[in-house]
């Protein structure tokens, strides 16, 4: 009988969403199996969303940073718009002073603003949460999805 040795990040099934909490301290292999699981996990539900919540999180390397954006990334590609939540302050300010660049990455407070901010982009109707980018308002996001009704008059 072989039994992992690596912990494993709880995953669970909410709103179509898959929700992993992250409780651990990250490390390579703790990674691979959670990007494993994931995906496998991903796969078998078809769920349209990813949420990943770091809030247990007290230590982040610039390395760790990227395993998980490369995990997103996947899940994205599956079809799951990815969100991570729960960042903390000491955390993204480590990471700034590191150099990681933020960009792409879809964020929230905590798990409740994950699920909205999933919620909004779904009904904006873009296909993932980066095609909105920064947009600021309705206006915006209608202008991107091709709802605006003004058209000049010629």
């Amino acid at each position: 009988m072989e039994a992992s040795s690596v912990p494993r990040v709880p995953l669970q099934l909410s709103r179509d969403c898959v929700v992993a909490s992250v409780q651990v301290d990250l490390r390579d292999e703790i990674l691979r199996q959670f990007r494993v699981d994931l995906l496998e996990y991903l796969h078998e539900t078809g769920a349209s969303g990813v949420i990943i919540d770091v809030s247990g999180v007290e230590i982040m390397d610039a390395d760790d940073f990227e395993a998980l954006r490369r995990t997103l990334s996947m899940a994205e590609v599956m079809g799951a718009r990815p969100v991570i939540v729960g960042l903390r302050p000491g955390v993204i300010s480590s990471l700034m002073d590191l150099g990681v660049d933020p960009a792409g990455i879809e964020a929230a407070f905590n798990l409740d603003d994950g699920f909205d901010l999933l919620q909004r982009l779904s009904e904006a109707g873009a296909a993932h949460p980066s095609e909105l980018g920064d947009l600021e308002d309705d206006d915006d996001r209608a202008a991107l999805d091709g709802d605006h009704e003004e058209q000049a008059d010629d």
